[in-house]
Parts: structure tokens; sequence; C-alpha cells
């Protein structure tokens, strides 16, 4: 229901802005989230766990879902600006939680193979352009699904009226 009531002219006016909170915003919290967890076990405030399966639950734990608080937006008529940044922060950072999770989960299967960070990197970047043109696929595709519906309906109402 967010993404019908949001506007496109907000939402690409500031998708630099977007882009750079989902994708740096959720990088840095989840290495922050990961290396607190690491250094809880280190003091033995946790359960001690290894370094990359701490980075995996930060990548996990990382992206948030505003629900709530785009719906308290939405009711108090906020700036659409901001509505925009936290909606659109909150659709793309997905795709970076779950490529930098992927990515994580593949380095500690492959923890003995000693994996070098170029490939790291480039598995990366398969896992978040995979993931993106997955998703602005479906996203198109039902779009031109509801488009033809509608146009359908609306054809069919005008033969009637004839």
């Amino acid at each position: 229901q967010s993404g019908f009531s949001l506007s496109p002219k907000p939402f690409f006016a500031n998708f630099g802005a977007i882009v750079t909170f989902a994708i740096l915003g959720t990088f840095i919290a989840s290495i922050v989230t990961g290396m607190l967890v690491y250094l809880g076990g280190l003091t033995f405030l946790m359960y001690k766990l290894p370094l990359v399966e701490c980075l995996m639950f930060g990548a996990l734990i990382s992206a948030t879902d505003p629900v709530t608080v785009l719906s308290i937006f939405q009711e108090l008529g906020s700036d659409v600006n901001l509505y925009a940044l936290v909606f659109g922060e909150s659709v793309l950072n997905d795709a970076m939680a779950i490529s930098l999770y992927r990515t994580m989960s593949s380095v500690r299967s492959n923890a003995a193979g000693g994996e070098n960070i170029f490939m790291m990197i480039l598995q990366f970047l398969e896992i978040f352009v995979g993931s993106m043109s997955s998703g602005v696929g479906v996203g198109f595709i039902s779009s031109l699904i509801s488009f033809l519906i509608v146009l359908h309906t609306k054809l069919y109402l005008l033969v009637c009226l004839i």
C-alpha cells in the first residue's frame, strides 16, 4: 500500500540519497553490528562466534523495515521527501542485506579454500546486481499485468455502455 501511495517524483528526485542510505548505510550497520557481536563474544558477554558468522548476523539484522514509521508519516502528513527517503531506503536495503549475507555465507563455506578478496567482491556484486534486477523485473511485470487488467476492465465497461 505504501508503494501505491508514494508519488514517483520525490522518490526519483532523492534517488541518489536513497541509494546512498540503502547501500552505504546497510553496509556500515551490518559491519558495526557484526563487530559488536564479535567483541561481545571476546569479552564473554555472549556466546563467542567466529567473525564470519558475526558478520552474517550483522547483515541479517541490519535490514530494517519501518512499516510503523511510514504509517505514522502518512497519518501526520509529513514531508513527501522524508517519506520517499525512508520508504526508498527500506525497499532497497533488503537487496544489500541479502547480498552481504550470501557473500558472508559463501566465505564461511569456503574458509578452508582461501578465497581471495577480488572473488569475494565479484561474487557480492553478482548477487547484488542479480537481486536488484530480479526485483525490478518482477516489479515491472506486475505493474504491466496490473495496467493490462485495468485497461481490459475499462474497455469491457466501454463496450458494455455501447
